[in-house]
């Protein structure tokens, strides 16, 4: 009985195994030199390119001496062996008003490291007293006194150690917050801002040069009510008015004039006094009282239309 023979491989078929034979060996040559190239420019590395010279730009509150003490990258170091995502990291953790930290490094020596710092823009209640917090969310410092800082009611801090960023997504009071921050800085009334009440997230207020009780209501159109609150103070109202603005249901804004002692109460959250229709007669409709305004609706354009006395 004859035994089969094993199947033999036609001329096309070894040419292709040929190729792939070839590739691969191609492949691991390639593989093979930058293995060694790598291993060249490690060690070039290792011998040159030390940190002698590291300066500091940017640094007011905080010496640059200390930013070069905080600094993990030492004299003497790499200049190339290390993550520059990770040092930026740990100093903006370090130093709390930091708030952005930019590496560069310049051959065959120099390490240069610019720095932004920032200001505390609100003090939030915390265990013990108040955090300090910048516009972008960054826990500044923690102090028994606010620190003559705009207060924030209605929202608690806790667990944050100074240094870290508030993290969006774990109470609905400090995400609120954290947009506030942002809105207002874009409307340009983040300078202005004297207190923050936010216990009701469906009737928001601020405190706003310690003469406005500004009543947003929802989140939900907060930057259209805070770009129309603003048209009214600086265009509207003369440096002398004190009081509240609200909205009524046609999503009219209407001023009522009140003392400074009752518009930094209703701005700590404390009781606030609703107003009354203005249609059945209340002093904001412009008819009882010639320093009240009623606005109706800002047009698309900013501007915001006057339909009582002007004040």
């Amino acid at each position: 009985m004859s035994r089969t023979g094993r199947k033999q491989k036609t001329p096309t078929q070894q040419r292709r195994r040929a190729h792939l034979g070839q590739r691969l060996g191609r492949a691991l040559g390639r593989l093979l030199l930058c293995g060694v190239l790598l291993a060249v420019l490690a060690v070039v590395l290792s011998l040159f390119f030390h940190v002698e010279t590291i300066e500091v730009e940017g640094a007011a509150r905080y010496q640059p001496e200390e930013i070069v003490g905080g600094l993990s990258v030492k004299q003497g170091d790499n200049l190339y062996l290390w993550n520059k995502v990770k040092v930026s990291d740990a100093l903006l953790e370090r130093f709390p008003y930091v708030e952005s930290v930019q590496i560069r490094r310049h051959l065959p020596d120099t390490l240069t490291v610019a720095v932004r710092e920032c200001r505390a823009a609100v003090a939030v209640p915390t265990e013990g007293g108040y955090h300090y917090v910048s516009q972008q969310g960054k826990v500044l410092e923690q102090s028994v006194q606010n620190g003559g800082l705009p207060i924030v009611s209605g929202a608690l801090l806790s667990g944050l150690r100074p240094g870290q960023m508030i993290e969006p997504g774990t109470d609905a009071h400090v995400d609120a917050l954290l947009e506030l921050l942002r809105r207002l800085d874009a409307a340009g009334l983040l300078d202005g801002l004297s207190a923050l009440a936010l216990g009701d997230l469906t009737d928001v207020h601020i405190g706003y040069q310690g003469r406005f009780d500004i009543r947003v209501g929802a989140m939900e159109e907060l930057a259209y009510h805070l770009r129309f609150a603003k048209t009214v103070i600086e265009e509207r109202l003369s440096p002398s008015d004190v009081g509240w603005l609200y909205w009524d249901e046609q999503d009219r804004l209407h001023f009522v004039p009140d003392t400074p002692e009752n518009v930094a109460a209703w701005t700590m959250g404390q009781p606030l006094p609703q107003p009354t229709d203005p249609a059945a007669g209340d002093p904001a409709d412009g008819d009882d009282d010639p320093d009240a305004i009623a606005d109706e609706q800002m047009p698309d354009d900013g501007a915001a239309d006057d339909d009582g006395d002007d004040a």
